[in-house]
Parts: C-alpha cells; sequence; structure tokens
C-alpha cells in the first residue's frame, strides 16, 4: 500500500510568452519521501516549484499540497511548509540569531529566542549563533538559510538547489541534515545538479527536460532493463585465464574479461533480480571451481549516465507518471 500523497499536481502548464515553461506535469510526491527533482537549466523546476509555493499561477491544472487544492497559497498550507529558493538572499550585517530572530517574528511564533536556538542547532550553528552572516562560509551561510525555513519546523520543504555552491564538506552536512529531517517524517521535494548526492539520498526522483517530465522512478528503477543484470567480479586469480570456468556459471549468458582480476558476468534476467541472491549466488558458484573472489557488485550506470541519456534522448523507453505516481510506457 502506497503512503498518502504530499503532493499532486496534475495537468501543470505555464507560459511566458511563446515559451511553454511547463508543460502539462504531472507529479506525485509522497509523505515521508525525499524526492528528487532533475533536468538541465532552463527545464522549468523552478517555475513549477514557485507554482507549487503560490508565487506563480499556473495558466492551467491542479496543484493538491498537503490535503488541500492550491498549493501553498492558503496561510494554513504556508505554515505548514518550508521553501528554499535557488541562491537565497540573507542579510550580511545581521548575526546568525538575529537574522532568524527577524523571520522568527513574521511567522509569529511565540518564544522566539527557544525556537531560533532549536533551529541553529538542528543545523550545526549553534556555536556560530551571534557572527555575522559575512564572516559565514559559503555551506554556513546556506545552512543559515535552511534554518530560516525550518523555524515552524515544516512538514514538507521544497528545496530548490540546497547544494548549489557548497564545497564536499558543505554538501556532506547539508546530507546528513534532509536525512535526519526524513527520518523525522519530514517530506522533502528538492532539485540539484549534485547527482551522486541525489543517488545517494533520494528515494525517488523525476526528470525534467522542456518542461515535461519525461522519467520518474527510483534510481534503481531508472536503470535500462539491459544493463541491470552485469555483475563485475574480481577474482584473485586471472580472469583471462579463467574464462571458460566464468562463462560455465549457472545463468551466466556472457563474459567480457575487462583486466587482469576483472570480468563483467551478464546474467539472466530471473537470476539476476534480487541483487544481493545474485552476488551470493556468483560466490558459491566461483567457490564450488576453487576460484577466491574477492569482489562482486552490480554494474548499474550511475545516474548521472541515466541523466545524460535521458538528456540526449529525451526518454528511457518513455517512462512517464500516472497519476498514482507509478511508472508507465508509454
Amino acid at each position: 500500500m502506497q503512503p498518502a500523497a504530499a503532493l499532486k499536481v496534475r495537468g501543470l502548464t505555464r507560459s511566458f510568452g511563446r515559451k511553454r515553461a511547463v508543460d502539462t506535469v504531472d507529479l506525485t510526491v509522497f509523505r515521508g519521501e525525499i524526492f528528487g527533482f532533475l533536468g538541465p537549466n532552463g527545464a522549468g523546476k523552478t517555475t513549477l516549484m514557485k507554482m507549487v509555493m503560490g508565487l506563480i499561477a499556473p495558466d492551467s491544472g491542479e496543484i493538491e499540497l498537503l490535503g488541500r487544492k492550491g498549493g501553498a497559497a492558503s496561510r494554513e498550507i504556508l505554515l505548514r511548509v518550508g521553501y528554499l529558493q535557488e541562491k537565497p538572499s540573507i542579510y550580511p550585517e545581521m548575526t546568525a540569531r538575529a537574522y532568524l530572530s527577524l523571520f522568527a517574528g513574521l511567522y509569529g511564533i511565540p518564544e522566539v529566542q527557544t525556537c531560533v536556538a532549536r533551529a541553529l542547532e538542528r543545523v550545526g550553528l549553534a556555536d556560530a549563533a551571534d557572527k555575522p552572516l559575512a564572516a559565514f562560509s559559503r555551506g554556513m551561510q546556506q545552512r543559515a538559510c535552511l534554518a530560516r525555513v525550518l523555524l515552524h519546523r515544516p512538514e514538507f520543504l521544497l528545496l530548490d538547489e540546497p547544494t548549489l555552491g557548497l564545497d564536499p564538506r558543505g554538501v556532506v552536512e547539508m546530507r546528513e541534515i534532509l536525512l535526519a529531517m526524513r527520518a523525522e517524517g519530514v517530506t522533502l521535494f528538492f532539485s540539484s545538479h549534485q547527482l551522486a548526492e541525489m543517488e545517494r539520498i533520494a528515494d525517488r526522483v523525476a526528470f525534467m527536460r522542456a518542461g515535461r517530465i519525461i522519467a520518474t522512478g527510483t534510481p534503481g528503477e531508472l536503470v535500462p532493463e539491459g544493463q541491470r543484470n552485469v555483475f563485475v567480479v574480481e577474482l584473485a586469480e586471472d580472469a583471462g585465464a579463467h574464462k571458460d570456468a566464468l562463462a560455465a556459471l549457472p545463468g551466466c549468458r556472457s563474459v567480457r574479461v575487462t583486466g587482469a582480476h576483472f570480468a563483467e558476468l551478464t546474467l539472466d534476467p530471473d537470476r539476476a533480480e534480487d541483487t544481493r541472491a545474485a552476488r551470493a549466488a556468483i560466490s558459491r558458484a566461483l567457490a564450488e571451481k576453487g576460484l577466491t573472489m574477492l569482489s562482486v557488485r552490480a554494474a548499474a550506470p550511475s545516474l548521472e549516465d541515466v541523466f545524460l541519456a535521458l538528456d540526449r534522448s529525451g526518454t528511457i523507453a518513455e517512462q512517464q507518471e500516472n497519476h498514482d505516481g507509478s511508472r508507465l510506457q508509454g
């Protein structure tokens, strides 16, 4: 049984002059998941997020957010949602504490100082609370902005490029914060160009291109079918000398030696459906043949590979999301 939807978008369209920025988009984000939003610059991701937030009116289509139609246009829903826009503004002369206190007052939050201290602690800035934002690194400034959108303890977060401009340490810190929020039941809908990072934390992803959603699914589901049953094996022995033994493994369709100790095995799809079981079966079969396996892993392409393929072709088997969030083959 699927969880309830936190966000439903149906037939959403928005044009600017002759350019259709968002074109008949259907999208579902389930409660409690991290949903990644991918696409090249100008694909329409930010425009869609702004429509969800009620900052831009759609030309047509429907938005249902947290059970209410109309997105975050109503104050009731707005107080349950946090939005971090791309390249958020700060007041560099203010301290982090003063910056958050200002916005806590605008939100009408009681016990401002307690709320501000909790938000700073949550993003790891408690020790820097009284330093001016101008003295912060780019990553610290981004965390201060994230603390601002967490002040009212939202249950749904829209984050537009939250890792933009961050160094590797900043990316890791942001990852830890987002995973902690998901563990607390917060739903996250975020866009990013950090494909490897999205692959690590997103439960599902959607690819947008020229205003349309062209594929939706888990990172694993978006791997082309023909590449899910390939495994890379590392042997202590010479792989080329034992190619025939590798080819004789149960369910092995083909073997390609890729290095002195490495080979790619293509298995029958039914034997590769459960990756963990397939790795264990390969290990047992090699041991029975007297070979020492040092490692085995699925050779699935990365999310970056999928993204580049989609951007070139515009589709992976024309995957589209239907109204309950599952994939259809068009």
